[in-house]
């Protein structure tokens, strides 16, 4: 449940979202339309491959880290 900081276009300024509520995420002309839980919808600057690279750059980060301080590696 990574979280994961996204600009908001119309609103200006960042938005933190969990990756969890994400439901899917759409381009529409020029903007990222962010999908989420509870009908919440957040037009963003990101390209759409951007958002998926984030979630997994901070899991891989996580799952790094744990297995680190389980002295697994």
């Amino acid at each position: 449940m990574p979280l994961i900081k996204l600009n908001r276009i119309h609103k200006g300024g960042e938005i933190v979202i969990n990756s969890d509520h994400i439901l899917y995420i759409e381009v529409e002309s020029k903007a990222t339309t962010v999908h989420m839980n509870s009908n919440l919808l957040f037009s963003v600057e990101e390209p759409l491959d951007s958002i998926p690279i984030q979630v997994e750059t901070i899991e891989t980060a996580r799952i790094k880290n744990a297995n680190q301080q389980s002295g697994l590696t």
